[in-house]
């Protein structure tokens, strides 16, 4: 069993995990058990729909787990680290930002690797492009650069060291090293670089570069997954050959122009019926009309 997880903290998210959780339910069933991390201040405030909607989908709330040790600065986007190192039932976890979409059924068996994590590159160098910040990651933990070379997947897709997007992380769910998961290796090794590696620059970047960090700190190997399984439509026009299966849009407004935005908004209709969706339409309503990104 695979289980699909992603964070829902605070109302912003809230919005975006609806058409999330109603997509994954839409174009997948049951094939996969879904997860829905909460973080305790925001569980009570979950509106009475999202938790309906929740249901019908299949869609389990879990609490956020609280780490041992805090982030050295407040970092909402380490909640994802922190959900990984949960220990779940089945042999897979599939880790997606919140502001993504399922577009098409997903084939995750085929992407799995025994003892890889499936990944994708990050679109665009947005850390360490330049200077030595690389270099001292790794050797903050006795490592030696990566001879290895990955291609970026927005703009001038350049050749560039192993840099992912965390958005998208498929990870055994087992033991992989000194008794531990993956997920709780990465936040071993996220808690460590951020309290006591002296580079600059680290939010919010501090889980993507503590991805490469961590499967080479432990030996791990990771395998890229084809890019329609992290496909990103921000800035970025409609282009009619494109099939993606996981759209990354980070602001809904990016999917104006593209057909799976009118299909996601039907699969929530679908998934709620008509009752529930008029309760979801009153609550987030703003969100799913959002033709337009805001500069800033």
């Amino acid at each position: 069993m695979t289980t699909i997880f992603f964070i829902v903290d605070g109302p912003a998210l809230e919005a975006q995990a609806t058409l999330l959780a109603a997509t994954l339910a839409h174009h997948n069933g049951r094939r996969f058990a879904y997860a829905a991390y909460v973080p305790a201040r925001h569980r009570a405030a979950l509106r009475p729909a999202t938790r309906s909607l929740f249901e019908r989908c299949g869609v389990a709330l879990r609490a956020l787990p609280e780490p041992a040790q805090p982030w050295r600065v407040a970092y909402p986007h380490g909640n994802k680290i922190l959900a990984a190192a949960d220990r779940r039932a089945g042999d897979w976890g599939l880790f997606l930002d919140t502001d993504m979409i399922c577009t098409a059924p997903l084939d995750l068996a085929s992407l799995q690797r025994p003892g890889h994590v499936g990944l994708l590159p990050e679109g665009v160098p947005s850390w360490g492009r330049t200077g030595d910040r690389w270099e001292r990651a790794y050797a903050h933990f006795g490592l030696p650069m990566p001879t290895e070379r990955v291609q970026l997947t927005r703009r001038r897709r350049i050749s560039f060291l192993p840099y992912f997007n965390a958005g998208f992380v498929l990870m055994p769910e087992g033991d992989v090293a000194d008794g531990r998961s993956f997920g709780q290796l990465w936040l071993d090794t996220a808690l460590d670089f951020d309290w006591k590696a002296e580079v600059g620059g680290k939010r919010p970047w501090l889980d993507q570069i503590t991805l490469p960090l961590v499967l080479k700190r432990f030996g791990l190997g990771y395998h890229l997954v084809p890019v329609e399984y992290n496909f990103s439509v921000s800035a970025r026009a409609h282009e009619p050959g494109a099939a993606p299966v996981i759209m990354h849009y980070h602001r809904w407004g990016y999917t104006n122009g593209w057909p799976q935005r009118e299909l996601a908004l039907e699969a929530l209709a679908m998934q709620a019926g008509p009752a529930l969706r008029a309760e979801l339409e009153a609550e987030f309503g703003a969100f799913y009309t959002m033709t337009t990104v805001e500069k800033g």
